[in-house]
């Protein structure tokens, strides 16, 4: 047989090319991304939530003292300061509270009472009362509250008026302005704050006025 050129040989020069081609190329290198450092989030994060909480919790105890109002601050259950002028404030959180109470002149009116005069005349008293707070820390110690100062000052009003016209005849009563005696209202304000000043109810009563005296039906 003729010694033909096999076929294959040129297809086999070109693969040994191409493998002394691939051998002299440099080897790429695979580079795998780093893992993430979950601790650096978790820790980041955390202190951003710790920061917005503090944030909040500041937010939360800042209080605003206005113009005609005492802001009193108490610890459990005890008084620690009072503030009354305006401006911004801060409590502890937590551990402390903060009522108002007003500095203003507040109105009460007085409920109705039959009360009999020195002639043994039944006059119905129709009266009120103007007061203020002048010692938050008196009138919390020993009232409690607004309610209570008001129902204790009723009692007082109601016993001074009482006593006061029953040493009045029904006319010296009705024409109390003209009495050589003085202002009936005047004598009833001045001895009701004395009383209230013994008691330290730390309240004031800045007048008091009777607008209607009649006889009952």
């Amino acid at each position: 047989m003729p010694n033909d050129k096999n076929p294959f040989s040129s297809m086999e020069e070109k693969f040994r090319e191409n493998q002394k081609k691939k051998a002299k190329e440099p080897k790429k290198t695979v580079q795998f991304k780093k893992p993430l450092n979950m601790k650096k989030y978790v820790k980041m994060t955390a202190i951003l939530t710790g920061a917005f909480a503090i944030m909040l919790i500041l937010i939360a105890n800042l209080f605003i003292v206005k113009e005609n109002e005492y802001r009193v601050v108490r610890q459990f259950g005890e008084i620690t300061r009072i503030v009354d002028k305006p401006g911004i404030n801060m409590k502890i959180p937590f551990i402390q509270s903060v009522m108002t109470l007003p500095k203003s002149q507040m109105t009460f009116n007085v409920s109705e009472e039959e009360i009999n005069t020195k002639d043994k005349k039944r006059i119905l008293i129709d009266n009120y009362a103007v007061w203020k707070i002048t010692d938050p820390s008196k009138m919390i110690s020993n009232a409690r509250n607004i309610v209570n100062a008001e129902g204790r000052m009723a009692e007082y009003i109601y016993s001074v008026v009482r006593t006061e016209l029953g040493q009045l005849d029904y006319v010296d009563v009705v024409n109390d302005e003209n009495s050589s005696r003085g202002s009936l209202n005047d004598r009833v304000t001045a001895r009701v704050n004395e009383l209230l000043d013994e008691g330290n109810f730390g309240i004031e009563v800045v007048y008091l006025l009777m607008k209607r005296i009649d006889l009952p039906e």
